[in-house]
Order: structure tokens, then sequence, then C-alpha cells
């Protein structure tokens, strides 16, 4: 570590510069950091977005492009020859990051991604530099892919000096993989929480249901969509998803919108798409809705209706179920259950329902501000090199 009185150098690696909730997590964080901060970036084509343009100016914070692009899947593929592509994308990421000036200066390095992980794993082999390893996904085969868990769970939460997890049950499905020895804290994924306890009260009659969720098979939206069908086709009420399609899911918005068709709620539904005042677009919804098919290891999305004190319709497994008190502040239903989400918007249709619910989690405690969760942050990256 830097001699007294110096900053805290940390190089944060992420596999991706697209809209996703771990990129934007980073971000905030970021944006809050009071450390000297390095992001380093495989390279991307030149007319893809960068979730992370606005860090342009930041201070505190440089942005360096470190190795070739990177392809979206590439851990989940089970073809040998994906296999082979993924096996060498690896190894030559994890060069260049250890040839790069960023690694060679650095007090820790900060894996924000589980593939970010593995690549920083191996280039870290043979130095001194500690390796703080974020978990953003639940660490299992259909969170990672095979190939991404089998060298995420061996090569880097092996060689991992501290684990950041964004729940408690991210945290117990890492734990047989992470040594005694190794340092490692509960944070939530910064949300975009500038304050809690907001109040924005529904209707006395539900007009607006929507999710704030990019657009992917597992995060439910079909679902939502086939058991908003049954409780209000043919009204006015409106269902309003918001999110886009990315890491290669673009065809699923396309099936999403025939699925509305085919259920006759199409003009009833609008895909938003990505939106940049998440907090403002949930203060105009009624009742907010989470609804993975699989454990969501924590949900960015319930911090931000919980914050905005909102009627909130969620799974009752993973992350949701640590911050939702069931019937107190949000209704839990059973995960990839039609009846159940059905049973759940026909009981927050209620508004002595929603009233209870919206007090219940403008009451929610540990809700952290984004400049909270960067402070969590520094508190731990300083302890590990210290260690």
């Amino acid at each position: 570590m830097n001699d007294e009185g110096t900053s805290l150098r940390v190089l944060h690696l992420d596999h991706t510069q697209a809209r996703g909730g771990a990129e934007y997590a980073l971000l905030r964080v970021l944006k809050k950091a009071r450390w000297s901060a390095t992001l380093g970036l495989p390279s991307a084509a030149p007319e893809s977005f960068n979730v992370y343009d606005s860090l342009t100016g930041q201070p505190n914070v440089s942005v360096e492009t470190i190795g070739p692009r990177q392809r979206f899947g590439a851990s989940s593929s089970r073809s040998a020859v994906g296999i082979a592509r993924f096996a060498v994308a690896a190894l030559g990421q994890a060069l260049s990051i250890r040839r790069s000036e960023a690694f060679a200066r650095a007090d820790v390095i900060h894996a924000n991604t589980s593939r970010a992980a593995v690549y920083a794993a191996i280039a870290s082999v043979g130095g001194r530099t500690p390796l703080v390893v974020h978990l953003r996904d639940l660490v299992d085969k259909p969170s990672l892919g095979s190939i991404g868990f089998a060298l995420f769970t061996r090569v880097a939460l092996s060689r991992a000096a501290g684990v950041i997890a964004n729940s408690e049950s991210t945290l117990a499905s890492a734990a047989p993989f992470i040594s005694g020895k190794t340092k490692h804290v509960v944070i939530p994924s910064a949300a975009g929480i500038e304050a809690t306890g907001r109040s924005s009260p529904s209707q006395d009659v539900v007009r607006r249901v929507g999710m704030v969720a990019r657009l992917d098979p597992w995060k439910g939206q079909d679902l939502l969509l086939r058991a908003f069908a049954m409780v209000y086709r043919g009204s006015d009420v409106q269902l309003l998803l918001a999110g886009d399609a990315a890491f290669g899911h673009e065809d699923f918005l396309v099936e999403l919108q025939e699925l509305a068709r085919e259920l006759k709620v199409s003009d009833q539904v609008r895909f938003l798409g990505h939106i940049d005042d998440v907090p403002g677009f949930i203060d105009t919804l009624d009742v907010c809705v989470q609804a993975s098919t699989r454990p969501e290891p924590l949900g960015q999305n319930i911090l931000q209706y919980l914050s905005a004190g909102k009627a909130v319709i969620a799974t009752s497994v993973g992350g949701p179920s640590e911050w939702i008190r069931h019937e107190e502040s949000g209704l839990l239903f059973e995960m990839g259950n039609e009846e159940s989400l059905v049973a759940s918007l026909r009981r927050i249709d209620e508004v002595s329902v929603r009233r209870v619910l919206e007090e219940g989690a403008r009451r929610t405690p540990g809700l952290l501000s984004d400049a909270d969760v960067a402070e969590r942050h520094h508190a731990f990256f300083t302890a590990v090199a210290r260690s």
C-alpha cells in the first residue's frame, strides 16, 4: 500500500461496457470514490454504447483500454470450439492486464464481475497485489455457465484475498469455494439511491404496473406479461417495462411483443427501452414488480422500489427476500409461479393493501445511498490492502 497520506490506488476491472446491473453499480460507486481509481476495460466497437462514458472528467478516476474485445456468452458455450475460444480470450486478456501500467501501480485489484475475476486471477499469478472479487451473481452453473462456474470457483475464488457479495444469499452460494482466510463482506450494490424514505404514493386505483430490468428471459418479463393479462386485460391499466435487451438477447424483445399480441394486451403494454431517470420513472408507478425466474442475487430494482416507498411484488427467494417483509413492505410470490403472481397482483390492487406496503417500504432498514456504498467499498479495499 502507498505511504501514509497518499491515496489508495485501486484497479477496477470489467469485461464489458454494455448496459448491465454490475456496470451501473460500479459506475455509481466510482462517481463517489475517494480513492484513486483506474477502470480497465477491453476494447469495444467504435459505435457501441459505453455505460462508463459519464466518468470522463470525474475526479480520482481514469479509464483505460486494456486488452481486446470480448464476446458475450463465451463462458456459457458447450462446444469444443467455444471453449477453446474462451480459453484463448481469457489468457489474452489476462496477459494484457498483467502488462498494463495500471496493474503494476495498483494497491488492490477489484474484479467487478465473475468473468473479469477469472482474467484478473490469471493475471495475478506470481504477483503480490491482493485481488478482491465482486460477487454480483449467484455462484452456480445456471448463473455463470458451465465453463464460467468451473473457472470462477477453481481459479478466481481460490486466489481472492477479499470477496464483496451483494447479498447474504450470494455470499452463501460462494461459501464452499472461499478460503477461511479470505476477507469477505456483504455490501448492497449501488442502486442510484440519493436519499431514502421518499414518498410518491400510488393513486387510489391502480393505473400503472411496472418493472425496471434489462430484457432477458430469466428476468421474467414474459411471466409478468401473462399474469398481467389474467388480471388487467381489457382495462385501462398499463404495464410499463423499462430496460433494453443487452448481452445478446435482442430477440427477446420481439418475443415479448408477440406474446403481448397473443394475450390481447398489446395496447396496454409499453416497452420503454433504457431509461436514464429511473427514480423519476418509478415515482409514476402504482405497483412495482420483480419477477425473475431463477434466484435473484440482489435485485437493484428492489432497492430502488423500496427507497421510493412503492408497493412491491417480488419473488420469495434470493436477495429480494432479504429486503422485503411479506405483507409489511411488499408481497412475496412463489418464483416462476404464474398463479402465485396473479394472486399477488389481485391482492395489491386493493388500495388499503398498497398503503400498508408503501409505508412499510419507506421504513425499510439498511437502505444505503450511493455515497454510503462507496464508503463501505473504501473501507474494505483499505482493509484488504493493509492485510
